[in-house]
């Protein structure tokens, strides 16, 4: 997300139209809270959990189940979560192009020209993270990858992740939700983001942020349309997606050490999320070009 690359932030694939880049920062290094202003117009997919202040915004946590926008020159700062810090995936674009994608939900973009994202965030569905690491993991090799392909699958994803944020404004800013409960809505998805693999209770979670267990419940669906425990296994998943695609460990591995209970389990829970089987996935590794892998998967342009 910088303007130039560094030890934690690094482009891997561009285009006249588009960059596709990754930054990686341990909560140690001297820079994580304040890496400076984003030097793209960009829309940034989180690999692990990590709580993101834009400036004049509230604090939110960003992590695998949420996307995250930001405008070129803007401030922001970060807190950790993940042990790990903060690792994402990011997307830049022109400008021209993030108005143009943003128009069509928006009309008041052209108002305000340096600054067409005014969301900072929204829910990132299991199709269109599938095909964006999908998409990362072939540019990251630079093999049998064509320009043409890599510059329609970003604009493809943008108009996902925008159409996704606009539709779900109102879900996530209800008039009704005071600001002691997003406080509270808050500190409920830093727990369930901190280690996704190990068990949590439903007790635990109220003990720690003072409700009942049924209020806890109410209270988070209410704002974010989804249960904890569906929350918290599309977290579980996506995390598991990354080392199914970019590695080549056994995939019962993989699922043990993502909190499964064997490699049924995640088998199962996996094709019900993203719509394949994980060795489906395992493909895209092998796949000539990303094209050729959504058309072998069709399911993955819904």
């Amino acid at each position: 997300m910088a303007k130039a690359q560094n030890q934690f932030d690094r482009i891997i694939y561009e285009t006249g139209l588009v960059r596709i880049g990754a930054f990686r920062c341990h909560p140690a290094h001297p820079s994580f809270q304040d890496s400076g202003p984003a030097g793209n117009y960009c829309f940034v997919f989180p690999r692990t959990a990590v709580e993101i202040q834009h400036e004049h915004e509230p604090a939110f946590v960003a992590n695998p189940n949420i996307v995250t926008f930001y405008n070129s020159g803007q401030s922001y700062w970060r807190n950790a979560i993940s042990p790990k810090g903060d690792h994402c995936d990011w997307f830049g674009v022109e400008a021209q192009l993030v108005r143009d994608v943003v128009r069509g939900y928006d009309r008041q973009v052209d108002d305000r020209p340096e600054r067409p994202f005014v969301l900072t965030r929204g829910f990132a569905d299991a199709a269109t993270y599938l095909l964006q690491r999908s998409l990362f993991a072939r540019a990251a090799t630079g093999e049998g990858i064509e320009p043409l392909v890599v510059e329609e699958t970003v604009v493809d994803l943008l108009d996902r992740v925008v159409r996704s944020a606009y539709g779900c404004r109102r879900l996530a800013h209800p008039a009704d939700v005071s600001s002691s409960q997003r406080a509270t809505i808050h500190e409920i998805e830093t727990i369930l983001s901190r280690r996704p693999e190990e068990p949590l209770t439903l007790k635990g979670i109220a003990r720690e942020v003072g409700l009942s267990p049924y209020h806890v419940c109410r209270l988070f669906r209410r704002v974010t349309g989804t249960k904890l425990h569906q929350y918290r296994l599309g977290l579980r998943l996506r995390s598991a997606l990354t080392e199914v695609v970019e590695s080549a460990r056994p995939l019962t591995d993989i699922a043990l050490d993502a909190g499964f209970s064997s490699h049924s389990h995640f088998t199962d829970s996996f094709r019900h999320e993203f719509g394949v089987t994980p060795s489906v996935a395992r493909t895209v590794r092998r796949a000539k070009c990303v094209s050729n892998f959504l058309i072998a998967s069709p399911s993955f342009l819904g």
